[in-house]
């Protein structure tokens, strides 16, 4: 049962996106959690999270052995290591929605605090791998995640909990420890009053989500708005870092761009190559850089780049994943370095004593990150950069929209997850960052999706996969600021901490029955 519904609940994620089964994909876990003993939870919660886990994941065995390398073997073994270490969360969340039932607490009252502090945590801890959040099955109907300006994607998870367990309290097994049985008249009330309360909150929700989207749109229609095209040149991995192909690179990138200034009435403002699209230390190798100089300074148009990037002197310079912004008149107009660095891809965690991974990972020297809240000027447009996963970090949007950001610029290489659910999966965190910050984003991949996201939550414009492909679009740039950017995520360790008040208070002033 437990097995099951972690792959029921993998449906309601992208890439199928059959995000109403989130809305119910927890309480069969519930329902376990409120017949079986805390231990028993703990282990059926643990079986849930595995699956759903191998579930979502599983492409990272075609990163790891397609373009890593790596033996099937050994890929499959990391990727149960890590299902394993993070399937702890969801156990936690069963055991401990057990010994709280135990006690008399309703998961209607726990299950909101617990997924939410401990999604929170999961975003934080070991560097942090807040991977779709519970909230992520919702993306892809905007109306149902537009709270997320308030509480961020935590809060929202929250709410998804919260609208499970008032399922879970309508179903025939619902009733928990001290309450009155199913079958007499209260009982039934109670049942009704749950459904009709998990109802609510989802077509309340839906309703009022629609209604924001529509005023948001009608701040967008009024707001400034900046052309902007994305370019998908679609270089393979091989070709992208082979010796003496820099020049074919560029090329592909220039041919698409000049294009994309072809097609339309007046020219783009602003174009968004992809991570890596520029596979040198840009400006330092001033041949390759020439001919990226020249194009914006003949189309009149920022142009924004990956590339390597250098920090100090050699030899003892460090290196970065970086992203160029160069300025119509052909000149560089700042940099931005990668933060949130990919652990085991871009360095080695622990590295004395995990000093055999960099063997194993073929990487020769770790890159070095850039500080947080760092932001582009495109003139009077302040941009904010985004390299490839830090899509998925909340911290990192919201601190460059504090910083005046009026404009996401999501910048990716996701050629190493093949054909799998991947791309979708990392394009979904793009509609949270928008909503919460209600700013628009511009995402440029190698070998897609590139697309457009609007402030909300809107995905416009998507790429196929393994095609070459560019798309302009005007997109609105909303100078309104949210709560979730003054406040932050605070669903999160205000779930954690009211969950361990909330344990504390059982343990002592309530017994098991």
């Amino acid at each position: 049962m437990a097995a099951g519904s972690g792959l029921g609940m993998v449906l309601a994620f992208p890439p199928l996106d059959l995000w109403p089964l989130a809305l119910v994909g927890l309480v069969p876990l519930m329902a376990l959690a409120a017949r079986l003993s805390p231990r028993q939870a703990f282990t059926a919660g643990w079986v849930f999270g595995l699956a759903l886990g191998l579930g979502l994941f599983y492409w990272l065995t075609v990163v790891m052995t397609t373009y890593g390398g790596l033996p099937w073997p050994l890929a499959l073994g990391i990727l149960l290591l890590m299902q394993v270490y993070l399937a702890l969360y969801p156990a936690v969340f069963a055991g401990a929605l057990a010994w709280l039932g135990a006690r008399g607490v309703s998961p209607i009252l726990a299950a909101p605090l617990l997924w939410a502090g401990l999604e929170w945590v999961r975003g934080h801890a070991l560097t942090g791998f807040p991977w779709l959040p519970l909230s992520g099955a919702l993306t892809s109907f905007p109306p149902l995640v537009q709270s997320a300006e308030f509480w961020g994607a935590t809060g929202l998870s929250a709410l998804v909990a919260l609208v499970n367990a008032l399922f879970w309290r309508a179903s025939a097994n619902g009733a928990p420890a001290g309450e009155p049985g199913n079958g007499d008249a209260s009982g039934v009330g109670r049942r009704w009053a749950a459904l009709a309360a998990a109802l609510a909150f989802a077509l309340g929700g839906w309703v009022w989500g629609q209604a924001r989207m529509e005023d948001v749109d009608r701040a967008a229609a009024a707001a400034p708005r900046l052309a902007v095209t994305v370019v998908q040149a679609n270089v393979p991995l091989s070709e992208l870092w082979a010796s003496g192909g820099k020049a074919q690179v560029i090329a592909k990138h220039l041919a698409l761009t000049k294009e994309a200034a072809r097609s339309q009435e007046g020219r783009p403002w602003l174009v968004v190559w992809p991570e890596s699209a520029a596979p040198f230390y840009f400006l330092a190798q001033a041949r390759e850089s020439q001919p990226v100089l020249e194009a914006a300074r003949e189309l009149g148009a920022f142009i924004s780049l990956g590339s390597l990037g250098a920090v100090g002197q050699p030899p003892s310079y460090q290196v970065t994943n970086r992203a160029w912004l160069v300025g119509p008149a052909g000149e560089p107009l700042g940099s931005y370095d990668k933060i949130h660095l990919v652990p085991f891809g871009e360095y080695v965690p622990l590295a004395k004593i995990l000093f055999f991974v960099r063997a194993v990972a073929a990487l020769s020297q770790d890159l070095s990150p850039g500080p947080l809240g760092h932001t582009l000027d495109a003139g009077d447009l302040v941009l904010g950069p985004l390299i490839c996963y830090e899509s998925i970090f909340p911290e990192l949007a919201r601190a460059q929209r504090q910083r005046g950001s009026l404009l996401m610029v999501n910048q990716t290489n996701d050629a190493w997850f093949g054909r799998t659910g991947a791309p979708a999966q990392q394009l979904s965190h793009l509609v949270l960052r928008s909503v919460e910050n209600r700013v628009a984003c511009a995402r440029a991949a190698n070998t897609g999706i590139s697309a457009f996201v609007l402030p909300d939550g809107r995905i416009e414009q998507a790429t196929g996969l393994f095609v070459p492909a560019w798309a302009t679009r005007d997109l609105p740039l909303l100078s309104r600021e949210t709560i979730f950017t003054r406040t932050g995520d605070l669903a999160g360790p205000l779930g954690l901490a009211l969950s361990l008040l909330l344990g504390a208070w059982a343990g002592f002033f309530r017994r098991t029955e």
